[in-house]
């Protein structure tokens, strides 16, 4: 109970990080308290923090959460620990549904792109799967997942680099961002996680079942068709939030449920929160890092994340290959 509540605390912790920190010094545990218990819309500092720190710090806890979350699934799903959303192209499929809806109708509100975002992760992550289920390799679905990014990637730039309207969309959030998080993107993000995170729980709960195997999971009562289309639309979901809040971010998925695992969380629904705990500290510590590290420059967010991500990467790969069963 207490290594399940570490990631909380930790969490909460780099939250009240996140709202101090920046380019903008001398804002205290005090100044904070004092800013939300008696607003004053003149005070500067009170505009950082309301305007820019608040929705930047949300932004990375649902982005980062409903990565999380993501991997765990789909992990658990492929029974294949290198899988994460965005290595089987969820991102990118939502990506390109955002850019080819800007690209044929122009710039739009937030919220004319969740379609088309949804669409498009959707379509990458069946293309995926049925690749995927005419082999009983995992490393099928890592193999379509990576070409069908590139292929997707390739399409993005073609796009991008045919129509400066495109490209300014696009840049705004290429590498991973959140310091142009707002209000509304936000409560975007969390409607969308909070619809995934409403699929995702039952799911994670068949998951634990369909573990033993699909015919022991068929003859206790587990409907293998509902299982898996709970854990995709979960997937999906999750992962078209993180995109529309943060951009397409890499390998927080991949890494958020190892550490879960490492804190002894052994069911799914239990790997599941703790992943997205974990996956929102990740972020939330690229974030900080990316504001403090180079004073008067700021270093995105997914940029810091792609290169634990990638550390880790390599690490997992290599301990895998010393423990091929």
């Amino acid at each position: 109970m207490i290594r399940a509540a570490l990631p909380i605390a930790l969490l909460a912790l780099l939250c009240l990080a996140s709202l101090m920190l920046g380019a903008r010094s001398g804002i205290d545990l005090a100044d904070l308290a004092a800013l939300f218990a008696a607003p004053d819309p003149g005070n500067a500092e009170e505009i950082v923090v309301r305007e820019l720190r608040l929705p930047r710090t949300l932004g990375a806890v649902i982005a980062g959460g409903a990565l999380g979350m993501a991997g765990a699934l789909i992990q658990t799903l492929t029974r294949n620990p290198l899988t994460d959303p965005g290595l089987l192209g969820v991102n990118a499929g939502a990506a390109l549904g955002i850019v080819a809806t800007v690209w044929i109708a122009g710039p739009l509100a937030q919220s004319a792109l969740i379609a088309p975002a949804l669409a498009g992760a959707f379509a990458a992550l069946g293309i995926v799967w049925t690749i995927g289920a005419s082999s009983r390799s995992p490393l099928t679905l890592i193999l379509a997942g990576t070409a069908l990014t590139a292929l997707l990637s390739a399409i993005l730039r073609g796009m991008i680099l045919s129509d400066r309207a495109t490209l300014d969309v696009y840049r705004d959030w290429l590498v991973g961002v959140l310091d142009r998080t707002d209000g509304s993107t936000v409560a975007i993000g969390f409607t969308l996680a909070a619809i995934g995170t409403a699929f995702a729980i039952p799911a994670s709960r068949r998951l634990d079942t369909l573990a033993l195997g699909s015919d022991l999971a068929s003859a206790l009562g587990t409907n293998l068709v509902a299982a898996r289309f709970l854990t995709l639309a979960a997937i999906g979901i999750l992962a078209t939030a993180a995109v529309l809040v943060s951009g397409p971010l890499l390998f927080v998925g991949l890494v958020a449920p190892h550490l879960a695992r490492a804190q002894g969380l052994q069911t799914t629904p239990a790997l599941m929160l703790g992943s997205g705990a974990i996956g929102a500290i990740l972020l939330l510590i690229a974030d900080i890092a990316g504001r403090i590290i180079a004073p008067g420059l700021v270093i995105e967010a997914g940029l810091g994340v792609t290169l634990i991500g990638g550390v880790f990467l390599i690490w997992i790969v290599r301990r895998e290959g010393r423990n091929p069963a």
